[in-house]
């Protein structure tokens, strides 16, 4: 007994420190996690962002572009409708002008489709005449709806023919509409490298700033918890000074164990008025039957040893954050935290059965022992523990005056 208890009380010094260590190590991959994701998702969002204006950038820069060169873009049918096709005598002419007009924009290259898939001006002049029918985001754009995607191109000629490397484009696909219907695209391939330092620079920014705010508030919750864990430890080492257990039992003594029922009382009253749903406390009353015909029969020890085998089955049905004392001659108390009446009754039944089932073994002989148990809860109107610990000692007077071997 005395090295359980040596060994919990070492338990309990380690405890504060331990979770100083936990909170240090939740914090720090709390950060690292935290702003990882943020600082992905905000370069996410700029690089949607910059895929959005570029995509808007090629939209209006096609619809000038087909408004200036309609005539040399498309030709008429003989149903009066128009088709997408430059004939061999404009496309010199149309380059020149393209050229020209695209020469203060972003654009590195630039292709118009027929509606059958067909190349019929690229900026790159060996593309012309062939079919791209496998592409399918071409296919949405003959459909009618504008597709753009951001890509990395290791290398790309620009429209002066100057090569440049390790560019991001935005490609994009915008449908070439003749009264509504689509007779055509434009796919069109603008430079959008000098954003990507930006939105890096920006996505670094926001996670320094997110980083920095985490440290200062994880900071101040490691100041607290330090403060916290501190007086902790000074705590333990005033109980560890005093003589909180009853030398016999190992249990909490009469004084501890109305401590920690005040401090649950005070606790589970806090938690009540907050509303909270496990604001409930209980008390359950403990008395051996007849233990004065044991002390009789067998003598003062072997009452000592059925008190403490009487205590031990006790605490082997309670949880590890209840708490069991000895509260006179052969009288504990038991303080369940978070317990109604129900649950608390349902704990009174199992120690007494606990008791009942099994004889103790005392001076050689086995002993059958009962026992009288009463059990309180927390009622709407109690303003203080000593209430409910009435209700529990009434109900174990009741219980031995009623014939005794009983939970009331």
């Amino acid at each position: 007994m005395k090295r359980f208890r040596l060994i919990r009380r070492m338990q309990m010094k380690r405890a504060p420190d331990a979770l100083l260590r936990l909170f240090v190590s939740i914090a720090l991959v709390s950060i690292i996690v935290i702003t990882s994701l943020a600082g992905y998702a905000f370069y996410q969002v700029m690089q949607r962002h910059v895929v959005a204006s570029a995509e808007e950038d090629a939209i209006q820069v096609s619809s000038a572009l087909l408004a200036q060169e309609r005539e040399r873009i498309t030709a008429l049918q003989g149903d009066g409708s128009l088709k997408v096709a430059v004939g061999a005598e404009n496309l010199q002419e149309l380059d020149r002008q393209l050229r020209k007009f695209l020469s203060p924009f972003d654009i590195v290259k630039i292709k118009i489709f027929s509606a059958d898939y067909r190349i019929v001006y690229s900026t790159e002049a060996q593309l012309i005449g062939q079919l791209d029918s496998g592409n399918v985001r071409l296919a949405r754009a003959l459909a009618g709806a504008a597709d753009s995607k951001l890509e990395r191109k290791e290398e790309v000629r620009d429209l002066a023919e100057e090569r440049k490397f390790d560019v991001d484009v935005v490609e994009t696909y915008i449908p070439i509409r003749d009264h509504g219907e689509v007779i055509g695209s434009f796919e069109v391939y603008i430079d959008v490298t000098k954003y990507r330092k930006q939105s890096r620079k920006a996505a670094l920014l926001s996670v320094g700033i997110l980083g920095g705010i985490l440290v200062i508030v994880f900071g101040i919750s490691f100041l607290l918890i330090r403060r916290g864990t501190r007086d902790i430890k000074e705590i333990q080492e005033a109980l560890r000074k005093q003589t909180i257990t009853d030398a016999l039992t190992g249990t909490f003594n009469k004084r501890q164990i109305e401590l920690l029922a005040r401090k649950d009382f005070a606790r589970t009253s806090r938690k009540r008025d907050k509303g909270l749903s496990d604001a409930e406390f209980g008390l359950i009353m403990i008395d051996i039957d007849r233990f004065k015909e044991v002390n009789d029969s067998f003598g003062h020890l072997a009452g000592d040893v059925l008190l403490q085998q009487f205590a031990q089955r006790i605490m082997s049905s309670l949880r590890s954050y209840d708490a069991i004392g000895r509260f006179g001659g052969e009288e504990f108390l038991v303080v369940l935290p978070g317990s109604d009446l129900e649950q608390s009754r349902s704990v009174a039944h199992k120690i007494w059965s606990l008791i009942r089932e099994e004889p103790f073994a005392l001076e050689g002989k086995q002993v059958p022992v009962t026992a009288s148990i009463g059990v309180a809860s927390l009622q709407k109107g109690d303003g203080d523990y000593l209430q409910v610990l009435k209700r529990a000692d009434e109900k174990l007077y009741g219980a031995k005056d009623g014939g005794r071997d009983r939970v009331l």
